[in-house]
């Protein structure tokens, strides 16, 4: 055999030999690509969340490819859990309180951070606190977006600071603007947001009533309503009186069961409320339970509770905007117009169901709205117990014709 020949059979007896090993070699001496990551920040409270979540679909489908993080405020983590885990890869949940508090906290929070890598992260928020911010300048990414912003919770100094660890801030109209559309301005300009996500919930993700609450029978007589009494400053909170009456007034004239929500920290007062509207109904003749659930349920299961009623009657906090997002219930909101404008009311294009009640010089003043939200957009010194509990009532009146509905 001639050299040549010989020569040109041993290569192609080698061939594979050759490509197999140089795709093991490949395999292991050669790094992948890694995989795109996004991180989202949205650190404030349940209500913020809410009006922010009808966003993450479109950013979803804007990145299919990327790994997204959402860095959340573990105050909300039961409902993002429920209803997000579609959009989102991983939770990193972050708790405020501690983060000022506990130095250890926050330097094991921040650690953890700083070793983490993310092609680009994305900050949502209008109102950056100092917290928030201190985040931000820990965030590894080569673009970090965040909107201009206001300077409600940071001096203009401290803004000025801690904007120059952005890449890009998005531009804001100047007037006040509901917290879902500030949403939505702010992902038109940061991921080119064409269309305007639904900010409805999709009940069916909740737990049901009878896997929650086995041996409650209000429940599951169709016919409740809701009192949430909590909200995160005394300032915002209605007296227990005045939803006493109310209570008293839902169990006599429309032969309700009640059912009163809130946070631990509103145990003595829903105790204090369950004995006055027990004592107000006594004689009547359809004997209403009252149910004090006050700090013994999950958000879930408060969203299950809400869902399920005729009425919620709600300071304004995160449990009005969970009622309003579910889009069944009745939803009177009682506010002094802390935040009016941008949280209260709801625009009647997101919801027909949603009665905000305010304070008599809000409701005189109403053709005032722009003066008044800007005045109010972020707080109130009105005294949120001159609203009687009458107005409430004849809302109530009004809208009784929707009592009565099926369960989950």
């Amino acid at each position: 055999m001639k050299p040549s020949s010989l020569s040109h059979h041993i290569k192609r007896a080698i061939k594979p030999f050759a490509k197999s090993t140089f795709a093991i070699l490949t395999k292991l001496f050669v790094r992948p690509i890694p995989p795109s990551k996004l991180l989202i920040i949205r650190t404030d409270a349940i209500g913020d969340y809410l009006l922010f979540r009808p966003f993450l679909s479109s950013i979803r489908e804007t990145y299919p490819n990327y790994h997204i993080t959402l860095l959340g405020n573990a105050s909300y983590r039961d409902l993002a859990l429920c209803f997000d885990r579609e959009s989102i890869d991983t939770f990193l949940w972050f708790k405020p309180k501690s983060f000022s508090r506990n130095i250890m906290y926050r330097i094991c929070f921040l650690y953890k951070l700083k070793k983490m890598r993310f092609t680009l992260c994305l900050n949502p928020m209008y109102s950056r606190d100092i917290a928030t911010s201190i985040l931000i300048s820990y965030v590894n990414a080569p673009n970090k977006i965040a909107p201009l912003g206001d300077c409600v919770n940071s001096t203009p100094a401290q803004k000025t600071y801690f904007d120059r660890f952005y890449t890009q801030l998005t531009p804001c109209a100047p007037q006040v603007m509901f917290e879902f559309y500030r949403n939505m301005e702010f992902f038109t300009h940061a991921i080119n947001l064409q269309t305007q996500p639904s900010p409805y919930i999709n009940a069916s993700t909740l737990p049901s009533l009878s896997s929650c609450f086995v041996d409650s029978a209000p429940l599951h007589a169709k016919s409740y309503s809701v009192l949430f009494i909590g909200a995160s400053a005394a300032y915002r909170k209605w007296s227990i009186e005045h939803f006493a009456k109310i209570g008293s007034y839902l169990a006599t004239h429309y032969h309700q069961h009640i059912i009163i929500c809130g946070g631990i920290e509103d145990r003595a007062n829903a105790s204090h409320l369950q004995s006055l509207i027990t004592n107000n109904t006594q004689s009547h003749n359809t004997k209403p339970q009252i149910l004090n659930l006050a700090g013994k349920t999950s958000l879930t299961q408060l969203g299950s509770l809400v869902y399920n009623g005729n009425y919620l009657i709600s300071n304004e906090t995160g449990c009005a905007h969970l009622g309003t997002l579910l889009d069944t219930t009745i939803v009177i909101v009682v506010s002094n117009g802390n935040h009016l404008g941008r949280f209260i009311p709801y625009p009647k294009r997101l919801s027909d169901k949603y009665y905000p009640v305010f304070h008599r010089f809000i409701e005189d003043n109403f053709d005032k709205y722009e003066q008044l939200s800007n005045a109010f957009a972020y707080k109130s010194n009105l005294d949120i117990n001159e609203i009687k509990p009458e107005s409430i009532i004849s809302i109530i009146d009004s809208t009784s014709q929707f009592l009565h509905k099926e369960q989950i």
